[in-house]
């Protein structure tokens, strides 16, 4: 449970870099050496692309609610998820310990009459709330549910709702359209053509807050960041673009897998966007990814 809390807390105040916070992504490998292509899907957790720990792992486990294909007339087919209950070590030994990872690995193969059009994968996560408080004994405690279900509060610390969100595209029939945001808490949408970047290339996003364009302001400086396993990653240095009007952009270093990220934190008002949480969280912290491939 401790490490468990350690890695929730990571993610709820953690940097929008790399290195210090852990990320959820959707591994998506298109192979067209026989004809008609499939994707090789996954799901991505931790510090570094492709994969760097299991979704299950005792060091902190990031439990879905969905992962998802979704076809260009937007009909959705659940993928499978990840196992939820925590690894436990298949085998150990004086110098290491082995843990059996699920990583949700899934090929989707596409057929000769597949529909020409953007394919999109969605990942999202469980919503954790995390309320920090001293009890009515003064001892210091910790509860993973919204505010309003913990009893015996007598100073509240700390109450927050936190969700994760990933996406990443498969082009069919090279026939690339503007993909049409699925209604994520905080989504990233490509305004670019994804299906063949190359080195150089200027790759545009919009990126939604509830539906509406996020964008800079005195109160919260929003910003995503990118990079890629070859650019950026092992020197946990990313580049940043900040988000004008919904919008931002950068331009590919390198080819090769690339993530985009943001986080959002926003204050729960009575009137605000987030109402419907007043009472079972004072801030919402909202994470997403979008990851395609540089040719």
């Amino acid at each position: 449970m401790k490490k468990l809390l350690f890695v929730l807390f990571c993610l709820v105040f953690g940097t929008a870099v790399s290195a210090q916070a852990h990320s959820v992504w959707i591994n998506n490998f298109v192979s067209e050496a026989h004809q008609p292509p499939h994707s090789i899907v996954s799901i991505g957790w931790g510090h570094a692309m492709p994969m760097d720990d299991i979704p299950n792992s005792p060091n902190g486990r990031i439990l879905l609610e969905s992962f998802q294909v979704i076809d260009p007339d937007l009909n959705r087919t659940d993928l499978r998820t990840p196992a939820a209950d925590e690894s436990k070590p298949s085998q150990v030994t004086a110098n290491f310990d082995v843990f059996p990872g699920d990583l949700a690995v899934q090929k989707v193969a596409l057929k000769k009459e597949s529909k020409p059009g953007v394919y999109q994968f969605s990942a999202v996560s469980v919503p954790t709330f995390y309320t920090q408080y001293l009890d009515k004994g003064g001892r210091q405690r910790i509860a993973l549910k919204p505010r309003d279900q913990v009893k015996d509060i007598d100073k509240l610390l700390m109450s927050v709702k936190f969700q994760a969100f990933a996406k990443s595209y498969m082009t069919v029939g090279g026939q690339w359209t503007q993909p049409k945001p699925l209604g994520h808490g905080l989504e990233i949408t490509p305004v670019t053509d994804l299906s063949n970047l190359r080195v150089g290339d200027l790759v545009q996003v919009e990126v939604l807050f509830n539906g509406e364009p996020l964008s800079v302001t005195a109160k919260s400086v929003d910003y995503i960041t990118a990079y890629s396993a070859g650019f950026g990653q092992s020197d946990h240095f990313s580049l940043q673009s900040y988000i004008m009007q919904g919008k931002a952009q950068f331009r590919v270093q390198c080819a090769g897998q690339w993530m985009v990220s943001v986080n959002h934190k926003e204050d729960v008002t009575s009137d605000g966007p987030m109402k419907e949480l007043s009472g079972k969280a004072d801030q919402v912290y909202h994470g997403a990814s979008l990851t395609f491939t540089v040719k």
